[in-house]
C-alpha cells in the first residue's frame, strides 16, 4: 500500500522519541563511575571529625543560604579556638569590586572569598540584572587543622587586602590579594587576577610558613555550596537542563543526574574542574588534578523558589612545607559552546548534546561536527534566529533528500502493486500465510523492499534527536523573539491558567501547530494508503501519537517545536 511503510516509520519515530524522553526522565542513571548516595559520606572536616563554632554548616534545606554575621570573640576565646589566627577573628567586613567588560565580581575581606558575580551582558527572564550568585545563595571557604587538633575555617575570618578595587579593559590585567596572617612570614593567601573581556578569573591559593602551624595536616578542605536561583522563565525547564559536572584527570567527564533529587558522588580520582551548571550559565572552579572529595545535588520538584542546590566538598593535598601553592581558576559565564571549547579540558562537555546511554551517545558527534558549525555560519549573517532555524531545516532536508526520495519511491511502488496485493487477499481469503508468501514473490519480482519506506525514516532519527538536545541548550536562542514567541529558548504560551490540567498550566502555539501538521500528515498518508480499511487496529494510532507528544512538548523551548513544525510542513511538501 502507498506510504504504508512511511507511516510505520513515522509512528516508530514518535514512539522512540517519546520512549527516550520517558527513559531519560524516569530511569536514566548518572554518567559517573562513582558510588551513589547512601554509600558515601561527605567529608566535613579534614583529618578529624571534631566540630567548632568556626566550622562551615551545610545548607539545611532553606531556599537560600543565609550568611549570618560572625560572633565576635574575645581574645582568650579566639586564641583558644584559632591559635595563631586569633587576630583575624575580629575585623571590618569590606567589599572590593573587580570588574571587566563582561562581569562585575565582589570580594569580601571576610573570608577573602567571592561574594557575588554580576554578568553585565545578560539579564534574567524578567529583565533584572543577572547575578550568577550572591552571598545569600552561596558559601565558599577553606578548612584546615592546626596544632592541638583545632579546626580553622576561613568563612568568618578577616583577610587583609593587598590592592584595591579595579576595572580592566581590553588586554589589561590586574590582581588583588587577600591574606590571612598567622604571624611574621606566615599566612594563607587568596589571589584573584582578572583580564578585560574575559569570563575567566585567575585564582591562586598559597600557604606560606604554615608547616609549623599545621604540622600534622595532610589536606586542606574546600567547601563550596550554591543554591541556584531561577534565571529563566520556567523553573522546571531550567532544572531539567541543570546538572553538576566534573572532569577527572583521566579525561572522563561525569555529572550527577539531572532528574533525580539527592544525588551524591564520591570522586573516585582527582578532578580537574567542578562545574555548577545551570541551563545557560555556569560557575566552575579549575584546579588541574587538585580535587578529591565528593559532590552533591538536590532539589524539590515542587519548589519554585530555586532551581537546584549544589554542594562540593573538595580535598586538596597538603604536605607541610615552607610554601604550598595551588594554581586554580574560575569561570563565571554563559554556556556558549565555542567559548567553553576554547578553555580546553573538555569544558564544553557540560553542554549536553546527546542522551547518556551508550545506544544514542554517539549522536553528539553529529551536533558537534555538523549542526553547530552550520548554525554558527548562519549566525554570522545576523539573521533572526527563526529564519536561521528555517534555513537550517531546509539544508538538513536537502541533505536527507536521498533517504526521503527512497521512501517516496517505495511508497509509489507500493501504490502500483496495491491492486495485485488486493487480488491476492480476494483469491486466498483468510489464508494469511499464503497471502504473505505470494506477496513477497510480487515484491521480489518488482524489486521492492517492504521496508523501503520505513528504513529511510529511521535513518533520519539521529538528526531529530540531535535537535532535541541542541535547541534547549543553545544560549544563542535565549531571549530571542520570533513571530509570537518572545523567547525561543522557552515555551510560546498563547493561553495560561492557574490550576494545572494534566500537568499543564499553559498552551504553546508552536506545539499546537506541530500537532496539527502531524495529524494532517497522518490523514494524508492514510487516505493514500487505504490503511483504515485493511488494518483497523492501526487506524487511530497516527492520530493518538501526535496528541501524546503534544503534552510532552508543550513545555519545551519554542525553537524545538518550531523546528519539528517545519519538518512536518517540508515533509508533506516533498
Amino acid at each position: 500500500m502507498e506510504n504504508k511503510n512511511t507511516l510505520i516509520g513515522t509512528i516508530l519515530l514518535a514512539f522512540l522519541i517519546f520512549g527516550l524522553f520517558w527513559y531519560s526522565n524516569k530511569f536514566s542513571k548518572p554518567t559517573t563511575p562513582a558510588a551513589k548516595a547512601g554509600t558515601t559520606q561527605t567529608q566535613s572536616t579534614p583529618g578529624t571529625s571534631a566540630t567548632s563554632d568556626n566550622t562551615t554548616q551545610p545548607n539545611t534545606g532553606n531556599d537560600t543560604i543565609i550568611t549570618s554575621a560572625p560572633v565576635a570573640l574575645d581574645s582568650a576565646a579566639a586564641q583558644g579556638q584559632l591559635g595563631p589566627f586569633a587576630a583575624a577573628a575580629n575585623g571590618t567586613d569590606k567589599d572590593y569590586v573587580i570588574e571587566n567588560e563582561v562581569q562585575k565580581i565582589t570580594i569580601s575581606s571576610r573570608g577573602g572569598a567571592i561574594k557575588s558575580v554580576l554578568l553585565k551582558k545578560y539579564t534574567t527572564w524578567d529583565k533584572k540584572p543577572l547575578y550568577l550568585f550572591t552571598d545569600k545563595t552561596q558559601q565558599f571557604s577553606y578548612q584546615f587543622v592546626i596544632a592541638g587538633n583545632r579546626i580553622v575555617n576561613t568563612k568568618n575570618l578577616y583577610f587583609e587586602p593587598i590592592g584595591e578595587s579595579f576595572a580592566v579593559k581590553g588586554d589589561e590585567q590586574k590582581t588583588i590579594t587577600f591574606r590571612l596572617k598567622a604571624g611574621d612570614g606566615q599566612y594563607f593567601e587568596q589571589k584573584y587576577t582578572l583580564k578585560g573581556n574575559d569570563y575567566h578569573v585567575g585564582y591562586d591559593v598559597t600557604a606560606v610558613g604554615l608547616d609549623k602551624i599545621m604540622p600534622n595536616s595532610n589536606d586542606i578542605q574546600l567547601t563550596w555550596t550554591n543554591t541556584l536561583q531561577n534565571l529563566e522563565h520556567s523553573v522546571a525547564t531550567e532544572r531539567r537542563y541543570s546538572a553538576l559536572y566534573y572532569r577527572y584527570s583521566s579525561g572522563d567527564v561525569a555529572h550527577l543526574d539531572e532528574d533525580k533529587p539527592n544525588q551524591q558522588d564520591a570522586l573516585t580520582g582527582k578532578a580537574d574542574w567542578i562545574s555548577f551548571k545551570q541551563q545557560f550559565f555556569n560557575a566552575t572552579i579549575f584546579g588541574k588534578g587538585l580535587f578529591k572529595g565528593s559532590v552533591k545535588a538536590d532539589f524539590n520538584k515542587d519548589e519554585k523558589n530555586y532551581v537546584k542546590k549544589y554542594d562540593a566538598t573538595l580535598i586538596m593535598d597538603y604536605h607541610p612545607a615552607q610554601t604550598a601553592t595551588y594554581a586554580m581558576g574560575f569561570y563565571f559565564g554563559p554556556n556558549r559552546y565555542s567559548t567553553l571549547k576554547k578553555s580546553g579540558d573538555d569544558f564544553e562537555s557540560i553542554i549536553k548534546l546527546s542522551p547518556d546511554n551508550f545506544v544514542f551517545n554517539w549522536i553528539k558527534y553529529i551536533t558537534k561536527f555538523a549542526i553547530i558549525p552550520v548554525f554558527n555560519i548562519l549566525d554570522a549573517v545576523h539573521l533572526n534566529y527563526g529564519i536561521i532555524i528555517l534555513i537550517l531545516t531546509i539544508l538538513l532536508k536537502l541533505v536527507l533528500t536521498p533517504l526521503t526520495w527512497k521512501a517516496i519511491k517505495s511508497g509509489a511502488f507500493m501504490k502500483v502493486l496495491k491492486p495485485e496485493i488486493d487480488a491476492l487477499k480476494e483469491k486466498y481469503g483468510d489464508d494469511s500465510q499464503k497471502i504473505s508468501t505470494e506477496q513477497m514473490k510480487i515484491y521480489q519480482k518488482a524489486g521492492v523492499s517492504p521496508f523501503g519506506g520505513c528504513l529511510p525514516m529511521l535513518l533520519q532519527m539521529p538528526i531529530l534527536l540531535s535537535m532535541y538536545y541542541f535547541f534547549p541548550n543553545s544560549i544563542e536562542l535565549r531571549q530571542q523573539p520570533f513571530l509570537w514567541a518572545s523567547d525561543l529558548s522557552s515555551y510560546d504560551a498563547i493561553f495560561t491558567w492557574v490550576t494545572p490540567i494534566l500537568g499543564q498550566d499553559h498552551l504553546s502555539l508552536f506545539t499546537v501547530l506541530m500537532t496539527i501538521t502531524s495529524i494532517l500528515s497522518a490523514v494524508y498518508n492514510q487516505n493514500q494508503s487505504g490503511m483504515a480499511n485493511t488494518q483497523p487496529g492501526m487506524q487511530y494510532m497516527p492520530y493518538i501519537m501526535p496528541v501524546m507528544l503534544m503534552f510532552m512538548f508543550n513545555s519545551f523551548p519554542a525553537a524545538l517545536t518550531y523546528y519539528y513544525l517545519l519538518q512536518n510542513v517540508l515533509t508533506v511538501a516533498q
